[in-house]
């Protein structure tokens, strides 16, 4: 005896679905961009200018009585996106210059098709592909893993990293609850003063979207710097030396470096590299 099938319940609640033809999503990248030959920290700079430009113009409308929390939550979205862009970006091209680095990575796989298919200039950026920079561990333990920059991390670089972590669990609520604060985040953030925030919506103001800027800035400065020092540092270090001492021989090679990390929108006074080399030439004699 045939068994006999249940009926569906079947009533509409709300409208039909808009009838879409299959989105193509290659039309959504733009085929004819060419990376540009700035240093990513500037690159990095420029994107964190532009979101907040857009929440400097949207607090200067006339006429909005309150704000719109979607605005100032997307810009967040916008500053760890570009953190996460630049971290990316740095560590591949760090990669494609520096020895120890590339060593460093020798054992990482990649997948057939983009060994088949990508430039030699773009392979490190499959390696990254799984890694996430959404916290401070994550960060310093891709250094680790894809630079080889092992031990000690200044005290500057921590304190910059653990503020830069509580944007990432801001992140979360926005990206997994629409703004509200879940358990998990309440708990990264310290029960005692957010226990009664659970299931309650994000609320940023203009001041408070200003600090987070300054915090990605923070950031990006800091993390270069690290960056820039710890791998000089090696390069000239009595185990993986790789300098003449002598810039009119040195010049083209150490420009290469110079030039990844040299910020033309955040110079420091002294940061010629002229005046880089000799320091590193000098940090050199102090350790033979």
């Amino acid at each position: 005896m045939a068994k006999k099938t249940t009926p569906e319940y079947r009533f509409d609640v709300n409208a039909d679905a808009t009838s879409l033809p299959s989105f193509a999503t290659s039309m959504c990248f733009n085929s004819a961009y060419v990376e540009n030959n700035k240093a990513p920290i500037d690159n990095c700079i420029e994107k964190l200018d532009q979101l907040n430009l857009i929440h400097t113009q949207y607090s200067s409308i006339t006429g909005v009585a309150v704000n719109l929390p979607t605005v100032y939550n997307l810009i967040l979205l916008g500053y760890i996106s570009a953190i996460e862009s630049y971290i990316r970006e740095i560590i591949r091209k760090i990669i494609i210059i520096d020895k120890h680095s590339r060593v460093s990575c020798e054992i990482e796989e990649i997948s057939y098709g983009a060994a088949l298919n990508y430039p030699h200039h773009l392979l490190p950026e499959v390696i990254l592909e799984k890694a996430s920079f959404a916290s401070k561990k994550n960060i310093i333990d891709a250094f680790k893993k894809f630079l080889g920059l092992e031990g000690h991390q200044p005290a500057e670089l921590i304190s910059t990293l653990d503020e830069f972590e509580k944007i990432c669990h801001l992140r979360h609520c926005i990206v997994h609850r629409f703004g509200k604060l879940g358990s998990q985040n309440a708990i990264k953030f310290g029960l005692d003063n957010h226990s009664n925030l659970v299931e309650k919506p994000l609320e940023f103001d203009v001041n408070m979207v200003f600090n987070l800027s300054l915090i990605c800035n923070n950031t990006v400065l800091v993390v270069n710097k690290f960056l820039y020092n710890r791998v000089m540092q090696r390069t000239a270090s009595k185990e993986n030396n790789i300098w003449n001492w002598d810039l009119r021989r040195d010049k083209s090679n150490f420009k290469k470096f110079y030039d990844l990390f040299y910020s033309t929108k955040k110079p420091h006074v002294s940061s010629s590299l002229t005046e880089a080399y000799t320091q590193l030439k000098q940090y050199h004699t102090s350790i033979i």
